[in-house]
């Protein structure tokens, strides 16, 4: 399974990108979109909303394979304001992700370098991905602003 990552200024973009993966054959099953919640829920009495967003974030980033600098990136662009698209399938189905994605202006993640918030380092260190063996197809890491992980 493949993975194409793409983070966009506005919401209204990414439906855009949304509807556009969709058209292009891409499985709603594998499409998903994340944005910073308006209002965050408290988990629990020691709960903190916004630590505990950044934290299941930054575990399921890390999950796909990301890099520590890339999953802070990715999250500092969420937290910002952007928003983010994942389209997951096939490697075929990831390439029309790529196509579709970059029609669509993704920001570099490369323009959040060092100024990505600090989350505690154990959130972005546990996977939860079980047995499951990440890694990033360096050939086809990056394309314009979209990035694809393999996994």
């Amino acid at each position: 399974m493949e993975t194409a990552v793409g983070l966009f200024e506005q919401a209204s973009t990414a439906d855009a990108v949304v509807d556009a993966l969709r058209q292009n054959g891409v499985p709603s099953t594998g499409i998903r979109i994340i944005a910073k919640p308006t209002s965050l829920p408290v988990a629990s009495a020691t709960s903190t909303p916004s630590i505990d967003f950044a934290a299941g974030l930054a575990r399921d980033l890390s999950s796909m394979g990301m890099t520590k600098p890339e999953c802070e990136a990715y999250l500092a662009g969420v937290q910002s304001g952007n928003v983010l698209v994942f389209a997951s399938g096939t490697p075929e189905q990831a390439d029309t992700a790529v196509s579709v994605m970059n029609s669509y202006k993704p920001i570099e993640v490369e323009e959040f370098a060092g100024s990505a918030p600090k989350v505690p380092a154990a959130s972005l260190g546990a996977t939860g991905a079980g047995n499951v063996s990440a890694k990033v197809d360096n050939s086809r890491a990056t394309s314009e602003g979209v990035r694809v992980f393999s996994w």
